[in-house]
């Protein structure tokens, strides 16, 4: 397993990338987190987190990831680490 995190600016283009889609979609609602987390499983399922100070949200609930977004986000992490599962 992995994990990625996104701080900045990269947070909000990971933002749009998994949720511009979404109606009413704003990046700056992503403000309040200090940084997105992907959590990309050995067997290609992800989710995506919001961390913030003390705790998280949990912004996707673990699911395939068909379209390979996972791995579109991967330039632009700013930190990665893998763990066993």
């Amino acid at each position: 397993m992995r994990r990625l995190y996104f701080c900045g600016e990269h947070k909000f283009r990971v933002a749009e990338l998994f949720f511009g889609s979404r109606p009413r979609f704003r990046a700056e609602d992503y403000t309040p987190y200090q940084k997105l987390e992907i959590v990309w499983h050995d067997d290609g399922r992800y989710s995506v987190w919001g961390d913030l100070e003390d705790d998280a949200d949990l912004l996707r609930d673990t699911c395939p990831d068909p379209h390979h977004l996972v791995k579109r986000t991967l330039p632009l992490a700013d930190e990665v680490l893998t763990e066993e599962e």
